[in-house]
């Protein structure tokens, strides 16, 4: 399978000698995607569905239960490296000492990382149910101009770790003063979305590099080549649903980025 991030749709804006096209749309293509918001296990607890206090008792049940899923018998060989994973996670967990150290790494990843996919958007929904599109900034690219906050200043704000404008809530603002704002962006960093590839963009957005705006500078005057193709969320998106899609056995989510523990 292959996935390719669809460019961005123009609107034509303006007639006449006077017209010109603005960057509006941008999605990930729609091969594959009925299960674009499925969640995914990030770890041995969430692979075993038990609780990070779960003890051992609960470990070997939740254990045996998967168990009988992925047996040659059942899923084939395509379960095998599932199967190895789980092996995996019941010789972590089921140690009370392993278990502990393990779940110490699991707590410090969730703080830093925000934890794993649930396909729950983080940006507060306030648009009509019916609305098919979401707001999306691509914090890649974006050099914390504040423009759009200005524009609209109830569904952008500027996250303080980077300096960088995301959106807080859907449609807090009128789509007029939205528009304006991508229009005023000077790099074209934000986009409307499908909404159901939001919550997915929103997370594979924590993982990206943003670059010093300083650098970025240079790269647009021409002094410096290209970013990274990689730290788009775009092209993130698209990888973390192609491993995923390649991963899933019988209908279970597969992990896309499972914590091994430090000892191994």
């Amino acid at each position: 399978m292959y996935f390719r991030t669809k460019p961005a749709l123009a609107e034509r804006e303006g007639t006449g000698s006077q017209a010109y096209f603005r960057y509006y749309y941008k999605e990930i293509c729609d091969e594959d995607m009925h299960d674009v918001n499925g969640g995914a296990p990030g770890d041995f607890f969430e692979l075993l569905n038990v609780e990070l206090g779960a003890d051992s008792k609960s470990v070997k049940t939740a254990y045996r239960s998967l168990q009988r899923l992925v047996h040659p018998d059942i899923a084939g060989e395509r379960a095998e490296d599932l199967a190895v994973l789980l092996n995996s996670a019941y010789a972590t967990l089921s140690d009370k000492d392993s278990r502990t150290a393990y779940a110490a790494e699991v707590k410090r990843f969730r703080a830093e990382e925000g934890g794993s996919f649930t396909g729950h958007a983080v940006s507060e929904w306030r648009g009509h149910p019916g609305e098919q599109r979401a707001v999306f900034v691509d914090e890649s690219v974006c050099i914390g101009c504040m423009n759009c906050t200005y524009c609209a200043p109830n569904t952008f704000y500027m996250e303080g770790e980077y300096g960088r404008a995301r959106v807080s809530a859907q449609w807090a603002d009128e789509e007029e003063a939205i528009r304006e704002a991508v229009d005023i962006c000077p790099v074209d960093c934000i986009f409307f979305v499908k909404r159901a590839q939001l919550a997915l963009l929103e997370f594979t957005m924590k993982a990206c590099k943003r670059e010093d705006i300083a650098i970025m500078a240079r790269r647009r005057s021409g002094n410096m080549g290209p970013g990274a193709a990689s730290e788009s969320p775009f092209v993130r998106a698209e990888v973390f649903l192609k491993y995923r899609a390649e991963a899933r056995v019988g209908g279970i989510p597969a992990p896309v980025q499972i914590i091994v523990p430090s000892h191994v």
